[in-house]
C-alpha cells in the first residue's frame, strides 16, 4: 500500500524520512527515544517520520510488541508530524520473509531489506559472483511482489552491507543489473503498490547508480520515497540534504 503520494520533487521528498531507527533497534543511539525523533522532525520541518526498526530472525526484538508499545506512547505525544509506526522487515530469501504476515499488516509502514547478505540467516546465491548477487536480488524482489507484505523496499540493491566484497566489486553488484532487468522490477514493485527507498548512504556512495536507477524510476513512474536509515538525531533532518541529493539524482 503507498502511504505517500507519486513526486519527483526533491525538496518535497525529504520531507518525508521514511527510514529510521529508535532505541528498539540495537544499532541505534540512546538519545533516538520516540520523543526526542518526533521532536527533531518538528524542528526541521519533517510532515512523516516512518520509524523502522531492525526486525531479524534471532533478534530477540518483539516487532508486534514493539509497535502496540509506540502507538501507545504516541497518544501522550502532541505533534503536527505524520508518525508512522512501521519495521525494516526481512526478504531474506527467495519467498522468505521473517514476520507472519500477520505481523506486516498490524504495520503502519512494511519497509523490506532484501540485501542484509551480511546476516548469518540470510540466503546467499550460489553464485557469489556481483553477477550472481544482481540475480538473486532480482529473484527475491520477484518473491517478495507476488505477495501483498512490503510497502516499501529499503536501500534496494544497496551493496554497502556486502562487507565481503571490496568497493569494486560491490559496485559491480550495481552495473550487473541491466537498465531492463531494472524498469521490469521498478515497474512489478509499482505494481504491487510498494514504494522506493531513495536510501541517502546509498545515493551518496554509489552515485552513478543513484542517477540511473532515479531516472529510470522516474520515466516508469513509480513511487519513490527518502530514507536516511538514521541512527542518530543529526541524521533526522540532515541540513542541506535536498541539495546533496539534487546534485547527485539531477546532476544540477
Amino acid at each position: 500500500m503507498f502511504v505517500l503520494e507519486r513526486t519527483y520533487e526533491i525538496s518535497e521528498l525529504v520531507r518525508h524520512n521514511m527510514h529510521t531507527h529508535s532505541v528498539f533497534s540495537k544499532c541505534a543511539k540512546k538519545e533516538m527515544t520516540l520523543e526526542a525523533m518526533i521532536r527533531a522532525a518538528e524542528r526541521s520541518g519533517i510532515k512523516t517520520l516512518a520509524v523502522t526498526d531492525h526486525s531479524d530472525l534471532g533478534d530477540g526484538i518483539d516487532t508486534a510488541e514493539n509497535f502496540c508499545e509506540y502507538k501507545r506512547r504516541l497518544q501522550g505525544i502532541e505533534t503536527s508530524v505524520r508518525v508512522l509506526i512501521g519495521a525494516e522487515l526481512s526478504a531474506y530469501g527467495v519467498g522468505l520473509c521473517g514476520e507472519p504476515y500477520e505481523i506486516d499488516k498490524m504495520l503502519d509502514f512494511a519497509s523490506y531489506s532484501h540485501v542484509h547478505y551480511h546476516l548469518d540467516f540470510w540466503e546467499q546465491p550460489e553464485d557469489r559472483s556481483p553477477r550472481g548477487y544482481a540475480e538473486h536480488e532480482l529473484r527475491v524482489l520477484n518473491a517478495l511482489f507476488e505477495t501483498d507484505r512490503a510497502d516499501n523496499i529499503a536501500h534496494p540493491f544497496s551493496p554497502l552491507k556486502m562487507k565481503f566484497f571490496n568497493d569494486e566489486q560491490k559496485a559491480a553488484t550495481l552495473s550487473a543489473i541491466t537498465d531492463n532487468e531494472l524498469g521490469d522490477i521498478l515497474e512489478k514493485g509499482e505494481r504491487a503498490e510498494c514504494s522506493w527507498e531513495l536510501h541517502t548512504p546509498t545515493v551518496f556512495t554509489f552515485p552513478d547508480f543513484a542517477y540511473r536507477f532515479f531516472h529510470i524510476g522516474k520515466e516508469a513512474g513509480v513511487h519513490f520515497c527518502v530514507g536516511t536509515d538514521a541512527h542518530e538525531l543529526s541524521a533526522v533532518a540532515p541540513e542541506g540534504l535536498a541539495e546533496r541529493l539534487e546534485k547527485v539524482l539531477l546532476r544540477l
